[in-house]
């Protein structure tokens, strides 16, 4: 069920370019929700619109990946789509690909 919330992150989901990606709490910080990362994350995993909100873009604080509703073999599939590269489970060159809203 989607919430008020959850309409955000989407919302703000969907500005994040193609090879670049963010984290839940950044998301969470653009919110003005700050704590509210495990939050972003639920919203991420509810997305009913994956082909037009990349929340595939969303990752852990230090670059590890986090979860994906599709499993993380789908996620890293649909990153280096986009020339982002994934190695031992986190963003190679992380701080060069975060996108900070």
């Amino acid at each position: 069920m989607a919430t008020a919330f959850f309409d955000r992150v989407w919302k703000l989901l969907s500005k994040i370019p193609k090879g670049k990606v963010t984290t839940y709490g950044e998301i969470a910080r653009a919110l003005k929700k700050q704590g509210a990362a495990r939050a972003v994350g639920n919203a991420c995993n509810a997305n009913p619109f994956a082909s037009s909100v990349p929340c595939h873009r969303v990752v852990g604080a230090n670059g590890l990946l986090g979860g994906f509703a599709l499993g993380k073999k789908a996620k890293i599939r649909l990153l280096e789509k986009e020339d982002i590269l994934v190695k031992n489970g986190r963003i190679v060159d992380f701080k060069v690909k975060f996108w900070r809203f």
